[in-house]
């Protein structure tokens, strides 16, 4: 072999090792970085502790390596393969990652027409820690959607009882209330105060809508507000209606998901199962489980696949969800002496038919308008939540049905008494 040859060979390796070096360091500054972050803002014991920690660590691959058994040896190069290869692959996934964030910047003005970029004025929460969930502060916010069309504002006002303000006509009231119970979908994200579903179902029907959503809800805080707030109390008719709305990703709040756990820190309502209350917060009552997610999610591999759990429910976490569903209606019931309680399918949302046949079971009565219409083509401001033209649409269909049920139960109530001998 000559001495070219030689050379070559010897600069394509240290080249390769370079290059390896250099993605493997990119994979721990990027899965690793805010531990580094808090290790150099460490004291000096902490920072002893981690470099001793470190140093035996090594001493002990080292000895093994050089002095232990074959089988113990096979191991740790089995692991320091495994591990030098993660790394690479995160290192690499960290790039791609790095060159779509710089893609979708470059291109921002076509990426700004499916989800708008939005900035709040002034919004404010009023937390519950001990049971992992928030409402919104009494007072008026603005949020500003930056659109490929330019600007969107709309202004929020919520009442002293953390409820958005629902304009009423009431020369139109007939003296019943309807209470909404839910999330975004509920609460009119990204729509003006006189765009909601509530606001036009008071509108259609003369009802007094009361409007209890909150952004990023699920039937866990559905239950939870019921379990500590009264709302007949806060209600001034006597008889009305009550409806929660339902879309898919509720199920993944309420299991929840390894995402909706890592976003929200923990921060969900955890409902005890047997007991069906809420009992303290998910970073609470599953702090294990927790950190492993956040661990899991650090990963740039996990964040550019977009990996999520569970991929599919099973019966039991179903089931787990139409409990909690039943329960808020048993809630609902008993502070207001009506089983009233309507789950409104939203429209593109179809429901499970394990889950329906759940709900079915549980006496829920459902209104299913998942295929009642299609907005994911015209949405709202934001460009995730339907526009106001969709909530008055569903509105009306709303109308029209519980007035039939009302006058069918009306009906029911005068056959009734007419069987009793009571007219």
């Amino acid at each position: 072999m000559n001495k070219h040859t030689t050379f070559y060979r010897y600069l394509f390796w240290v080249i390769l090792v370079l290059i390896t070096g250099f993605v493997v360091v990119i994979g721990i500054s990027t899965v690793w970085r805010a531990d580094i972050n808090s290790f150099l803002k460490a004291d000096l014991i902490h920072r002893l502790r981690y470099i001793l920690t470190g140093v035996g660590l090594v001493a002990l691959i080292g000895y093994l390596l050089r002095y232990g058994k074959s089988w113990a040896k096979g191991t740790i190069i089995s692991a320091l393969i495994f591990m030098i290869f993660w790394l690479i692959l995160e290192g690499l996934c960290g790039m791609i990652l790095f060159w779509k964030e710089r893609h979708q910047l470059s291109f921002s003005g076509r990426k700004l027409e499916k989800r708008a970029t939005s900035r709040n004025n002034n919004f404010r929460l009023i937390r519950n820690d001990e049971l992992g969930f928030s409402r919104p502060a009494p007072g008026q916010y603005e949020s500003i959607y930056s659109t490929a069309k330019g600007e969107v504002r709309i202004t929020y006002h919520i009442d002293s009882l953390s409820r958005r303000i629902t304009p009423f006509d009431t020369r139109q009231a007939t003296g019943k209330y309807a209470v909404f119970l839910g999330c975004s979908f509920t609460y009119g994200e990204s729509v003006a105060d006189s765009s909601t579903m509530p606001y036009f179902f008071g509108k259609e029907t003369g009802y007094r809508p009361y409007n209890y959503g909150v952004s990023g809800h699920s039937p866990a805080h559905m239950l939870a507000i019921l379990q500590t707030i009264n709302i007949r109390k806060q209600i001034l008719e006597k008889s009305g209606v009550a409806f929660y709305t339902y879309i898919d990703d509720h199920l993944a709040r309420v299991s929840p998901s390894t995402t909706w756990a890592y976003n929200s820190s923990g921060y969900l309502p955890s409902v005890n199962p047997a007991k069906l209350v809420v009992d303290g917060s998910y970073a609470q009552t599953h702090p294990v489980r927790l950190k492993l997610v956040q661990w899991m999610y650090k990963s740039n591999i996990i964040k550019l696949f977009k990996i999520n759990f569970p991929r599919r429910y099973s019966t039991k976490q179903y089931q787990h969800f139409a409990n909690i569903v039943r329960k808020a209606k048993d809630l609902y019931q008993s502070q207001f002496g009506n089983d009233n309680f309507y789950v409104i399918i939203f429209p593109e949302y179809p429901l499970d038919p394990e889950l329906r046949q759940m709900f079915e079971q549980s006496n829920l009565k459902l209104l299913d308008y998942s295929k009642l219409l299609s907005w994911l083509t015209m949405p709202a401001a934001d460009g995730m939540h339907p526009d106001g033209d969709t909530y008055r649409k569903v509105a009306q269909q709303l109308a029209k049905d519980v007035g039939r049920e009302t006058n069918r139960n009306s009906l029911d109530q005068q056959n009734l008494a007419y069987s009793n001998g009571l007219k």
